[in-house]
């Protein structure tokens, strides 16, 4: 579990970099009541600090003396990925790509439900980005059907997800005051604000009642609230009820299914990150540049 985690965060990595060389600001796009910038008016200024103005042309200078080589380079390196695994009819298997995906989401946390698909799509072209280019890496090595059996037996917790759900709550202390929440919520309150303005539950409610992701079998989520989960669709709350806690009013954030990935589907993919791990010396992408006949301003 350790080196997939590991595996993920360096996506999460990569993907952070690459938001910023590709001037897609994640960070305020995922603000709260915060739109993505549409379309800009090159002659006006892009930012004002007092009395000093910053216009496109200097935003775009500063990019492209900071970030322009690595960002070209990562679109070059995009463009012979894609274009070799089509010639070798490379290709990942989407439950693969999945399970990356839903470690990702548990890992990353609350997401608006506007962003949600965008998010997701980024992370899919990155992980199958990177899987495409060590199938490349890794294409004329062979490792025994013996290797492969005793990696997958030995690391086989690491490719199963179990169903998980991300979960927000208002607990209040009276049925009359949870009948009220519900009321507001129906006529379009926001459940954050709610939950900042009527939770008892210290723990959550700093955090708008967000409580994080949870499986049926964990211990810190009370007894009756994954239950409680089937009655609800993906971004709505649940009618009040009594807890241990109080009444509560659940929200239900994401509802990740299971994923369970056997040997055959694992093979390839086993054997290619064998063989990368097994690598003396760090292969880089650029190898494959000769192929093509590439002409960049660097």
């Amino acid at each position: 579990m350790r080196k997939l985690l590991m595996g993920i965060i360096v996506i999460l990595v990569v993907t952070n970099i690459l938001t910023v060389v590709f001037m897609k600001n994640d960070k305020e796009d995922l603000t709260e009541g915060t739109e993505p910038v549409d379309e800009i008016d090159v002659k006006q200024p892009v930012a004002s600090i007092d009395d000093q103005d910053i216009y496109y042309d200097d935003w775009v200078a500063y990019l492209e003396t900071n970030y322009g080589e690595e960002a070209l380079a990562e679109m070059i390196d995009r463009y012979v990925v894609k274009e070799l695994a089509n010639q070798q009819n490379l290709s990942v298997d989407p439950k693969i790509i999945d399970l990356e995906v839903s470690f990702l989401a548990t890992l990353v946390g609350q997401l608006p439900e506007n962003k949600v698909e965008k998010i997701e799509a980024e992370w899919r072209e990155n992980i199958e980005h990177r899987l495409l280019t060590d199938m490349l890496f890794a294409k004329d090595v062979t490792i025994s059907e013996d290797k492969l059996r005793s990696y997958y037996d030995k690391y086989q917790s690491q490719y199963q997800f179990s169903h998980r759900v991300e979960l927000s709550h208002i607990v209040v202390e009276n049925l009359e005051t949870a009948n009220r929440v519900y009321q507001e919520l129906e006529e379009g309150a926001d459940f954050k604000a709610l939950a900042y303005e009527y939770s008892i539950d210290e723990d959550s409610r700093s955090a708008g009642g967000y409580l994080g992701f949870f499986t049926k079998e964990s211990s810190f989520l009370p007894v009756n609230y994954f239950e409680k989960t089937r009655d609800i669709e993906e971004y709505q709350f649940s009618e009040p009820f009594l807890s241990s806690q109080g009444y509560v009013i659940l929200y239900l954030h994401r509802d990740l299914p299971t994923i369970e990935l056997g040997f055959n589907d694992l093979k390839d993919y086993i054997r290619v990150k064998i063989a990368i791990e097994e690598l003396e010396t760090t292969p880089s992408i650029k190898d494959f540049w000769d192929e093509f006949n590439i002409d960049w301003i660097y």
